[in-house]
Formats: structure tokens, sequence, C-alpha cells
């Protein structure tokens, strides 16, 4: 774990790494011979592509990642997530554990996820686990902050992750191959062809990762040898399948997916991960999820409508894998087995049309039902018997886009919504405006109001490791308020470089906000707490000079709770909301040579709160990762890479805070360090 080792066995220092890092970039920049041109998204692989059409994709905030930029380096979701100013990845079970996003101090159930058109987010799971998506066949990921454009029904308080899957416009056929550290390895084959008229494309993924690895324990007397030992990760491993299938043509659109992901559950590392220990099987979650849709869009004069029908299905699977008369090693100890089985039925409407030559009016409605059914212990020890619950969610949007100028430089887009769940309703609205000064500069700015339901998946858990909720949760209300500016275009000095660049600054109040808390290290639930504010600044640029990509990222956040103090309540005034690092940011530096790609990568997050009562503090993150890609041909590329060089997720640590005494000690779920991976693309 602890590569790079200096005198007496530490870590290099800062200083240390830095220096390496700029003999890394120094390396980097020496000529090539024979240099060629290649593709420009392999030359640079930067964040700048397309941003006219970007910044045009709402009138509010919009960041655009293109997995294709990332090709052959194995991210998954949350690693191109991570990329994202204002957005935060919590992963609560280690790097490939459970993941959720946090978009701009939001809670992760505020944060609506699409997947062509699908939501993701269920009332019996409404934070989406990111990890579970695939991402091989991703075109792109849109992420809407602040203002959320009329497309997108969910009361998404936080913000939108609209994932867009891949619809090649020509036939071919593409297969990756990929094995890394800690047993990782995964595969991928799609398939594109002209079918009846329209477009086909199928895709088939698999990844297995064991996960385990050793690592050094000091059992949190850091001042005291004599009790320290090796220690051992296990039951971290996980094993995906996915299928993918879509048809379009002109009018009509089909989709199909299934994807199956099994899950060990790891124990904290709270002296009961001794190697000289026998562990008895851990803890296991087995979720399998489907969806079905078909929809049509047409012409009808002036006016643009389309309806579309879906159906999705869950099911999630927990078994502690113990005997009765045995404590169960993950949430409950009363819980030994339970089965979550969800099914959504939904029906949506959508029409756009030009009114005069001033006004654009978009409009959605949606119905949706939804069933929750449960078996196992869960019912019994936490439900109180009730085996089945079911919600019916109405939503209607109608959203104007005014022209204020002759030119079309000058943008006004009002919008209300109104949200019903089973007998309780909400209206809410948002405002925007944007002025485009010149073809480089525009001003964005938003402000709206916001109202979203408890769902299932808070109130009652998920069979799991996080426990139903102790009394009723109430719905969340809020307002939200953003300004940015956007500056793109070429920068003359340097033989016309293309750049782009944005800043904002936003604010967000939310009373009632429904929080989750791990209570212990075993299990966790949510709570409302009655008053919270979040304000922050992010910053975005990215730089295409000559065969030279840089990408920057970085936000900086204050997360505050204002409920009046309340402590028996887990409700702390002035205190900090956890998970809400104060700083966080990103750098990728990526130099083109003779049929190839280096880059370098650099992500920090600073020190952030585990707990509302600011007890627990959590070390900052300094991340360093480098890889290569080489076109071994003209039809297929190896990538190969190392992620954390520095082996720094050795060294972090958590630790008391408000003048509490007792140890800086290792993580309840470590991670693993340093890690290697290599990626063979082919198209055939």
């Amino acid at each position: 774990m602890t590569a790079f080792e200096g005198e007496g066995g530490r870590a290099p220092s800062l200083m240390n790494k830095t220096f390496a890092v700029f003999l890394l970039i120094a390396a980097a920049a020496f000529p090539a011979y024979a240099a060629v041109d290649l593709p420009e998204e392999v030359v640079t692989g930067s964040a700048v592509y397309e941003p006219d059409n970007d910044k045009y994709l709402s009138p509010g905030s919009v960041t655009v990642i293109r997995p294709e930029e990332r090709g052959g380096e194995q991210r998954s979701l949350p690693d191109l997530l991570d990329e994202v100013p204002g957005l935060r990845v919590i992963r609560l079970q280690g790097r490939h554990g459970y993941s959720v996003a946090s978009v701009r101090g939001s809670t992760s159930s505020q944060v609506a996820i699409y997947v062509d058109g699908i939501l993701m987010n269920l009332q019996s799971e409404a934070a989406v686990d990111l990890s579970a998506i695939p991402t091989d066949d991703v075109e792109r990921v849109e992420v809407y902050k602040g203002y959320i454009p009329a497309q997108f029904g969910a009361q998404a308080m936080g913000g939108v992750i609209n994932i867009v899957t891949k619809s090649p416009g020509k036939p071919e056929a593409r297969v990756s191959l990929g094995v890394g550290s800690f047993g990782r390895h995964k595969g991928n084959l799609s398939y594109a062809a002209r079918l009846g008229g329209g477009k086909f494309f199928g895709s088939f993924g698999y990844e297995t990762y064991d996960g385990d690895f050793e690592y050094f324990n000091d059992n949190g007397t850091g001042y005291v040898n004599t009790d320290d030992y090796e220690g051992k990760r296990r039951d971290n491993g996980f094993e995906n399948v996915d299928v993918l299938l879509k048809w379009n043509d002109e009018h009509w659109k089909a989709r199909a997916s299934w994807i199956r992901r099994d899950r060990e559950l790891p124990i904290e590392a709270q002296k009961l991960d001794k190697l000289s220990v026998a562990q008895a099987p851990g803890a296991v979650l087995d979720t399998t999820r489907w969806d079905v849709s078909l929809g049509r869009g047409q012409i009808s004069g002036s006016v643009n409508w389309g309806w579309e029908i879906s159906y999705t299905g869950q099911n999630k699977e927990y078994d502690s894998r113990r005997l009765r008369g045995q404590p169960t090693s993950i949430g409950s100890i009363n819980v030994r087995k339970s089965e979550y089985d969800a099914g959504r039925f939904g029906i949506s409407l959508n029409a756009n049309t030009p009114i005069g030559e001033r006004h654009f009016l978009e409009f959605l409605a949606e119905y949706s039902d939804e069933i929750l059914k449960v078996e196992g212990d869960m019912m019994f020890y936490e439900l109180g018997g009730i085996d089945r619950y079911d919600r019916t969610d109405w939503n209607f949007n109608l959203q104007d886009t005014i022209t204020l100028d002759n030119a079309g430089t000058f943008l006004l887009t009002p919008s209300i919504r109104w949200h019903k769940l089973d007998e309780d309703d909400h209206f809410t609205w948002q405002v925007a405006a944007t002025k485009e000064f010149s073809p480089h500069w525009m001003l964005k700015t938003a402000f709206g109001t916001y109202a979203r339901s408890p769902n299932l998946y808070e109130q009652y858990g998920d069979g799991a490791f996080i426990l139903p909720a102790q009394v009723d949760l109430a719905w969340e209300t809020g307002t939200q308020f953003d300004v940015g500016i956007i500056w793109n275009g070429n920068i003359v000095p340097l033989s016309n470089a293309r750049a782009n660049v944005s800043l904002s600054g936003f604010q967000r109040e939310t009373d009632d906000l429904i929080e989750f808390q791990m209570t212990s290290p075993k299990f966790g639930r949510y709570f409302n707490i009655a008053e919270s504010e979040v304000k922050g600044i992010e910053f975005e640029a990215g730089l295409d000079w000559e065969k030279w990509g840089i990408a920057l990222s970085a936000t900086w956040m204050d997360g505050i709770n204002k409920t009046p103090d309340d402590p028996a309540s887990g409700r702390y005034y002035g205190m900090t909301l956890p998970n809400r690092p104060e700083w966080s940011g990103s750098a990728r530096v990526s130099r083109g040579f003779h049929r190839g790609l280096a880059f370098l990568e650099y992500q920090y997050v600073g020190e952030n709160y585990l707990d509302p009562s600011e007890n627990i503090v959590l070390d900052a993150r300094n991340v360093f990762n480098i890889g290569l890609k080489y076109d071994i041909s003209p039809s297929s590329r190896l990538t190969a890479g190392i992620n954390d060089i520095f082996d720094d997720a050795d060294e972090w640590r958590m630790r008391p805070e408000g003048g509490l005494n007792g140890p800086t000690r290792m993580l309840w779920y470590p991670v693993e360090g340093r890690s290697y991976y290599m990626t063979l693309d082919i198209e055939l």
C-alpha cells in the first residue's frame, strides 16, 4: 500500500509529490518524433467540445461529460462525475461501493437520474446507486444544476443527471476488454445496424471485482504500537451484468435494458478485520433492475408532440448469511433476510410550440404508479408486518421561453410545476434569464422554489443497512438562486487555442431537509432537518492548444444547519452539514504524441464532517492518476494507467473534532490505494 516510501518508511511529503508531478508533465512536453495528427478527441481529451451547443441545453447552469474522451480508462459513472464542479460523489462503503450524488450541497435523494428519458429514481430507491449504471455505452452525461428544464418531470431540488446512451448513425461493432488490480475484469460488446427503416443498437457488458486487499491498522491508537496489526478488507467485491437494446426511426422509439449487480457488503474495520481471525461469510445484496419503454413523436401543424409509456422493475435481495442466533454484520441485528420488489408503470405526454415570434411553450404531463412488496425479516422487525406499499405520482410542467430583444440574445424563461403524490400536492415555480452579449460571452441567472416528497426508500429503508425512519418524514421545500458567466472562443497568442470558461455562484435554502446519517458503522437512516443553507462558487475551464489539453474544475461550498439547536433530534444550529467539503477540485493535463496520448490527473477533496455534530472529520484527499493511450492500428487502441500513483488512500483517516478526546483512526471502510488497469478497444 505504501510505494515510494521515504526515510523511516513514511510516504513522501506533498512537496516531493508535487516535484514528481512536474517531472511527469515535463517528460510529456518533450517533442515526439514523426508526430501525426490524430482525431481531435484523441489528441486533446480535454473538456472543450461543442461548447457553443452545450451552453444552450438549459437556461440554467449545465455541465456535459462525454465518456468517449475517457475511453479505455475504466471510469465508472462516479469517477466521471467527480470532475463536475458543484457535484460531490459520496461513496458510503469504499471506492466501488454504493455511491450517490450531491449537487450543490443537496442530498442524494434531491438529484434525479435519467437514462434515455427513463427516471431511475424509484420511490423504493430514490437515492440512485451510481456505481450500478454502466458507462461503456454512454454518449454523454448532462448535469443540470439550479434551473431544471421542462423535459424533466422529477421534483429535483438538487439537480438532474441526464445520461444519454449511444445511437450510432452508421453500422458498427465494437469490443472492449479490460483487466485491473484487485481482481478486476471487464468486457463490453456493442453492435449498431440499420433495421426496419430505423437504427438499432445493442450491447452486453460484464464486470467482476474481488476487492480484497491488506492494509495496516493502528487500531485507533496512534501512540500505542502494541495493539497494531495487519488487517484485510474482505467482502468488498461485486459482479455486474448489463444488457441494452434500442431502436428508433423518424417517429418511433423503443428501449429495453436489464442490469444485475451482486454486491458483497463489507464490515467496518473495527477489530473485525484481523488476518488471524476467521470470519463468517459476509452479507450480500443482489439487485436486478429492468425497464422497457415505447414512445412516438410527431408534428401536427406547429405543434411538436409525443408520448411514452414505460415499466421499470427492481428486485433487491439482502442476505446476512448468518444463522439464527448469530448477530448480523450489516444493518439491524434482527434482520437476516429481506426482499424488496418494486414495479412502476408510467406514461407521459410532451409538447412544444412557438406562439407568435416571441414565445416558445413547452409542456410535460406525467403519471406513474409504483408498488413495493416486502418479504422477510424487515417486514416483521422494522415495518410492523406491512408487506405492500402503493404510491401514485402526478407531474405537470409548463415552460415559456420569451425573447426580449429582436436579435434573440436576451431570453426570459419562466416555468410552473405541479406535483401530486397520493393525497398531497405542491405548486412550485422557477424563472431564468439568459443574455448573450457576443458569440463569446453569456450571462445566466435563475431563481426558483422547490418541493419534494419523502419517498418509500427514505421512509422504509432498503432491507439492508438503511433502516426505516423513526418518524413520518415531512415534505422538503426551499428556494434556490444562481448566477453565472460563460466565455468561450480562441486565444490568439496561443496559436488560436480554443478555450471554454464558466464561473457561477449559487445559494439554496431548504426547510425540512431529509438528510441521511450513518448512526453507526453498521447502518443509517433518514431524518428531517428543519432548516439548512448552502452557498458556493463553481469554476470550470477547458483549453485545447495544439496537442495539449487542459481541463480544470473547482468548487467552494458552505453548507450550514440553520435549525434551532436540539441535539436530541439530531439538529445542530450553525454546524456544517455532513459530506459537504468546503473545497474540492480536479485537473487533467493531456498531450497527444505519435499514435497516442498521455495524461495526468489530480483530484482534491477537502476535509468534511461525517456527522451533523461536527465530532468526526474526514481528512483531505489528494489523488494523482496517470495513463497512456496508444493506437495499435486504425481500429484498435490500448490504454494503460495507474490510479492513485502515490498510494495516498493509505493515509486517509478520520479524527475527532471540537475538543473531543480520542485517537485519529482509519476509515470505517478503508479504500484500496494504488491500482493498475489495462484496456483493449477494438472496432470490428
